[in-house]
């Protein structure tokens, strides 16, 4: 029955967590119960009947709990729900398997458990339409080989509180040698297939956002810090940059403009509607100051299906750099 299929049904869900919940404690409470059924917007008196075998009808009722005093249930058969993968969560598994970066979060046992699952069909699916290719033209795919070490002292670096000493270099060429730094976070960028490390300067109290294969020489540095207040202070740091208002832009769903326009702002806290009147959708993108030119690069390059509407100063801003593009290509290829 379709009301078992947990893809399908909030329902199993609910059943599922009403039985693990009396075999772990032997008994549950009818409020328990009612609690659930809420909680997974079940709680409706066709539901209720069937649960607790008030229906008149023998085949509508589920027979998983019997009535222990005035308040509390318990199950019929003394046995839990194990936890198991749909073949729609097995295609997934697999094919994250393929992603070159699996083995930097996954160890080989759980890799080899993976390996292992079976499922009746999966249809073979072509990579090369989901992998990013919009690498950087500045800095190349650092080979998986070089990029684990350095995540995993990252990690290991924010796992144990631990200082960092590295040297960075700049897309641009510049050196920073021998920072000490604190990691905060690993960001992920879908658009460059590329891993950023935001740091805390203890010495200029400042946060730096680092391309991994921009930093070399990473060593452990000995010291003392109150790792609390320095993500106090990076919470705070993020306020202050918020900008005052999102950058609202209208994408017309022509070309897969709008399935690029998600995926490239995937990283970024936004909200979307449907303008009926323009055949358009409306995102709205929040984000910090320091990430405003990263913005206007990704909205150039959706090219003329998105159009921004607000504000006015990136509005501005993209119609100079298109003019002067424009002007720059006029001047070198006549027409």
């Amino acid at each position: 029955m379709e009301i078992f299929l947990e893809a399908k049904s909030t329902f199993y869900k609910a059943l599922e967590e009403i039985i693990n919940r009396a075999y772990e404690k032997g008994t549950i409470s009818q409020k328990e119960i009612y609690d659930v059924l809420t909680k997974y917007n079940c709680n409706f008196p066709v539901i209720e009947d069937r649960v607790f075998a008030r229906n008149g009808s023998y085949q509508k009722n589920i027979y998983v709990l019997k009535r222990h005093d005035s308040k509390t249930y318990r199950l019929r058969i003394d046995t839990k729900i194990e936890p198991y993968v749909t073949n729609l969560e097995i295609m997934w598994l697999k094919l994250i398997m393929s992603s070159r970066y699996a083995e930097l979060f996954l160890d080989s046992s759980t890799i080899e458990k993976i390996k292992k699952l079976k499922t009746a069909y999966v249809p073979p699916i072509d990579m090369s339409l989901i992998v990013p290719k919009n690498y950087s033209k500045i800095l190349g795919r650092e080979d998986i080989k070089n990029i684990a070490p350095k995540l995993k002292m990252v990690l290991r670096s924010i796992l144990e509180k631990r200082l960092l000493r590295y040297t960075y270099i700049a897309r641009q060429g510049q050196v920073f040698k021998n920072v000490v730094g604190i990691p905060v976070k690993i960001q992920y960028s879908l658009k460059d297939d590329m891993f950023y490390i935001i740091f805390y300067s203890l010495e200029h109290k400042t946060f730096a956002k680092c391309i991994i294969q921009g930093i070399e020489n990473m060593t452990y540095e000995e010291g003392n810090f109150d790792r609390e207040q320095v993500l106090k202070e990076y919470e705070l740091y993020l306020k202050n940059a918020k900008a005052k208002q999102p950058i609202i832009i209208e994408v017309m769903n022509t070309k897969n403009a709008l399935e690029k326009a998600f995926c490239m702002f995937s990283s970024f806290e936004k909200s979307a509607r449907y303008l009926k009147e323009k055949n358009k959708h409306e995102i709205r993108i929040y984000y910090y100051e320091f990430e405003e030119a990263e913005i206007i690069s990704r909205i150039l390059y959706l090219g003329k299906s998105v159009v921004v509407t607000q504000p006015q100063h990136i509005r501005e801003n993209i119609i100079s750099r298109v003019r002067n593009a424009l002007k720059v290509y006029c001047d070198n290829y006549m027409v």
